[in-house]
């Protein structure tokens, strides 16, 4: 086998000559497929690099302004940020000005046509790395901004500093994406934070509601309604729309840990959380909105697992009185991109952006969710 080259078609790789081939395979067949089926909200291509004998995939987005924020600055950055000036109660002259400032920031996102390369893309809120997916970042770069001289590549959802200073040296520029929270049970927490995670289980034990990890065929059904409960109808609609046949994928083809609880055969709530090295992340989760205490409960049968394996949970944003109070900490989250290759008047609508978005994004976040 060369030493490179690119695949279009899931069945024409030569896993056999990989040296570091993904785990989970059948999950990037089905996004070589079409994403779009499973994330109705996502409009992407994903391609395949070898590299060295290294499997790369990566995800070509190309001037969509419609796709969800996992997937899009547009979506993210605008979108979703329109949405929470509109849920939050302000003085009318502040939210008139952030109007304003995120009329700016759509501008300038235009100017860079939103064409963008993304590195082993996760299609979820938070990308688990593992540390070799790093060791060729010069030639990988080099590779696909050949291949793709007018997008920009995105390395998404990097909190670790050691990760930053790899892309930093390699030409990646830091574009601030959210604060997250993350627990680590090897850590001292106070005699408060010990105190409530207690409670939420204590709350479970007193609900009468059952907790397993198996779902039957006619259970999936009720997955779809109880995400779309709480992401879409309480949060956001630029969150992912994900489809029924997505969750029983990845019920059946991931290696998920999941925590379903129900009431009597009705299930009320369930999470899947995903494990890369000794990192936890909870990457989909639904409940029933009219059920009380459902989040404390199933958060806290998170918390206990993580405990138990010792291992520390990437609880992502959101939530934050709620994850501060049980010992997570703070951490600012950042994409990496990388636009050096392109054409000036692209160039430059992603420099003014970065500059502007990343320092006052620092503050704010700082200011809001660190306390």
């Amino acid at each position: 086998m060369r030493d490179l080259m690119f695949y279009t078609r899931f069945e024409a790789i030569p896993f056999d000559q990989v040296i570091d081939s993904p785990v989970e395979k059948d999950y990037l067949h089905y996004k070589m497929q079409g994403i779009e089926r499973g994330i109705t909200n996502v409009h992407a291509k994903v391609e395949v690099m070898i590299l060295n004998s290294q499997l790369i995939p990566y995800s070509v987005k190309s001037g969509s302004y419609q796709d969800s924020w996992i997937h899009s600055f547009t979506g993210q950055y605008i979108e979703e940020m329109f949405s929470e000036v509109e849920r939050m109660k302000m003085p009318a002259v502040i939210k008139k000005g952030a109007s304003l400032l995120l009329g700016v920031g759509r501008l300038l996102l235009k100017g860079t046509r939103e064409k963008t390369v993304t590195i082993y893309p996760s299609f979820m809120s938070t990308t688990l790395y593992r540390e070799g997916q790093f060791e060729q970042i010069s030639q990988m770069t080099e590779e696909l901004k050949r291949r793709y001289p007018r997008h920009a590549l995105v390395f998404r959802t990097i909190s670790e500093d050691h990760l930053k200073e790899i892309l930093k040296a390699s030409g990646y520029e830091p574009l601030i994406s959210r604060a997250i929270y993350i627990f680590d049970p090897a850590e001292t927490h106070s005699k408060n934070e010990r105190k409530d995670l207690k409670k939420d289980l204590k709350k479970l034990e007193k609900s009468g509601l059952s907790v397993s990890d198996v779902f039957s065929e006619d259970d999936f059904a009720q997955l779809l309604p109880l995400y779309n409960q709480v992401y879409l109808d309480k949060y956001s609609i630029h969150n992912p729309h994900f489809t029924a046949d997505f969750f029983k994928f990845v019920y059946h083809n991931l290696p998920l840990k999941w925590f379903i609880l129900r009431e009597g055969e009705r299930i009320v709530s369930f999470m899947a959380v995903q494990q890369k090295g000794d990192m936890l992340f909870p990457a989909y989760f639904g409940m029933d909105q009219s059920y009380k205490g459902l989040y404390f409960m199933t958060s806290g049968l998170l918390y206990e697992y993580a405990k138990e394996q010792q291992m520390k949970v990437n609880n992502s944003a959101g939530a934050k009185d709620y994850k501060l109070a049980r010992g997570s900490r703070p951490y600012l989250e950042y994409h990496f991109v990388y636009a050096r290759h392109l054409p000036v008047e692209q160039r430059i609508f992603y420099i003014l952006f970065i500059k502007v978005a990343t320092p006052l994004g620092e503050l704010l976040l700082k200011k809001l969710q660190f306390k």
